[in-house]
């Protein structure tokens, strides 16, 4: 079974082929096309072929289409939208926009430069489907800040607590702050986690931190853990139930 679809995508019509069959799948990508593969219907396993598959024809929707061809093409994937913003992975060429702060934490230099940017971008993206991403006014496609969801780790150590779990993580810079941007755009990701059945989601923040501590509040959490970071201040860590 091979089907070709046409996907529309930002006004241009794309072609994704779809097959159970290996050979048309390695075709398909040898001549340039987004492919997914059917596993189910060729006794399952995980594909290596493009990194896109489906246990059944049932199971491909439209938006995964989509995404499948925007990957293709290199371009972001939308993630969501709330009221005033759209939230989207990041692309090259936003690292021009996202500012030195000294509250900046670590790892933000990845988001101010272009090679570690397509590095995160091919690496984070490509293989969990989620991230750190892009928070951008809809009304005039600034980027405000940045906001996401990565794998849950304690300390400097590194040590998972639990397994599996995610740490929701938000950054708006200093001058769209107190636009209530950080709730909004937290609030919207905790629904997709919710849809995309990514749970459980924590939170950590300095326990000096006020503000940062009554938002988690806002969105829902409880504190479940405190613990000291070295020889760093002491860390709240927030669990939010559902």
């Amino acid at each position: 079974m091979t089907r070709r679809y046409r996907v529309a995508v930002e006004g241009q019509i794309h072609t994704a082929v779809v097959s159970d069959d290996r050979e048309a799948v390695l075709a398909a990508k040898a001549a340039g096309m987004a492919s997914v593969e059917v596993l189910g219907r060729s006794g399952g396993g995980s594909s290596f072929l493009t990194g896109y598959a489906v246990e059944r024809l049932e199971d491909l929707s439209p938006e995964y289409l989509e995404q499948v061809v925007r990957r293709h093409l290199g371009l972001p994937w939308e993630i969501l939208r709330t009221r005033r913003l759209l939230i989207r992975e990041f692309q090259p060429g936003d690292e021009t926009q996202v500012p030195e702060d000294e509250e900046a934490g670590r790892g933000d230099e990845v988001f101010r430069d272009r090679e570690l940017l397509e590095a995160y971008i091919r690496c984070q993206y490509g293989f969990c489907g989620y991230g750190i991403w892009a928070v951008l006014e809809q009304e005039t496609g600034i980027l405000v800040g940045k906001a996401g969801v990565t794998n849950l780790e304690w300390g400097p150590e590194g040590t998972g607590e639990p397994e599996g779990a995610l740490e929701l993580g938000y950054h708006i810079f200093r001058p769209w702050r107190r636009k209530g941007y950080g709730l909004e755009a937290c609030q919207g990701i905790l629904v997709w986690c919710r849809d995309q059945g990514l749970l459980p989601v924590y939170a950590k923040t300095d326990a000096s931190n006020e503000a940062s501590a009554a938002l988690l509040r806002k969105l829902g959490f409880h504190l479940a853990d405190q613990r000291y970071s070295g020889s760093g201040p002491q860390r709240d860590l927030f669990v939010r139930n559902y």
